[in-house]
């Protein structure tokens, strides 16, 4: 059989179902006539009357059944964007669970410390693990807060596992997180906390200053008020150059 395109094949006629260009729904619809071996937007739909003329006529096998059956290659390979949604799906929840497992030990690690303190220490470890370095100077300084809100010995070994157990590249769900429940004036504390951890390597640069003023607008604090809680960190260490 030909037409003016060509040679016509005889091929399944399937409707395909998609959103977001990721298919969620196949299914057979019957035969149609086609060019380029099916492979074109232009084609004849074929009833089960057409079909059976055209095979009493000899111009179609009489081997092929009047109702079409699609494979099992046919009809998974029509899904390959909802398997990959899937896949990307999984490992994201995997990702989430795993996030959630880590803050559930670095809170675990902090032994009584109220909610309050628990914030200010996660937040300092944040802080240290934010250049991807977390430095024995601070470390020492988030010892001595845990052991100041807590009144129980942390050993640096401990410490510096907490600040391991934080994540790099927050995002702006993660920076809600760490002031999740608290107060402006909790907040305040917060901030003071994070900033200690700057001071201790008398640095504030890079991916460090990114995460301190995501954190700041995620408060909702002014310029003026981390700078001068900064002045008043700076001071203190000046004054109190070692926590230990």
């Amino acid at each position: 059989m030909t037409n003016e395109n060509g040679p016509l094949a005889l091929c399944h006629l399937v409707e395909t179902r998609s959103a977001i260009y990721v298919n969620y729904w196949r299914a057979m619809q019957g035969y149609a006539l086609a060019a380029n071996n099916c492979d074109t937007d232009m084609y004849r739909p074929l009833d089960a009357a057409d079909l059976k003329v055209m095979q009493d006529a000899g111009m179609i096998s009489a081997d092929i059944p009047s109702v079409p059956k699609m494979s099992v290659q046919s009809l998974v390979g029509g899904f390959w964007g909802l398997g990959v949604f899937g896949v990307l799906a999984l490992l994201a929840g995997l990702k989430v669970l795993q996030t959630q497992k880590r803050r559930g030990q670095r809170l675990a690690m902090m032994g009584n410390a109220t909610p309050g303190a628990q914030a200010i220490l996660d937040a300092m470890c944040h802080t240290a693990k934010a250049d991807g370095y977390i430095a024995p100077s601070e470390v020492e300084v988030i010892k001595f807060a845990a052991e100041e809100m807590t009144g129980k010995t942390f050993p640096l070994a401990h410490v510096k596992q907490m600040a391991t157990l934080a994540k790099t590249d927050l995002v702006k769900n993660d920076y809600k997180q760490l002031i999740k429940g608290r107060s402006k004036m909790e907040q305040l504390d917060i901030m003071r906390g994070v900033l200690m951890v700057v001071a201790a390597d008398g640095r504030m640069e890079g991916k460090e200053k990114t995460f301190v003023g995501n954190l700041a607008q995620t408060m909702g604090m002014d310029g003026l008020t981390l700078q001068n809680l900064l002045a008043d960190v700076v001071a203190d260490t000046t004054r109190n150059p070692s926590p230990a």
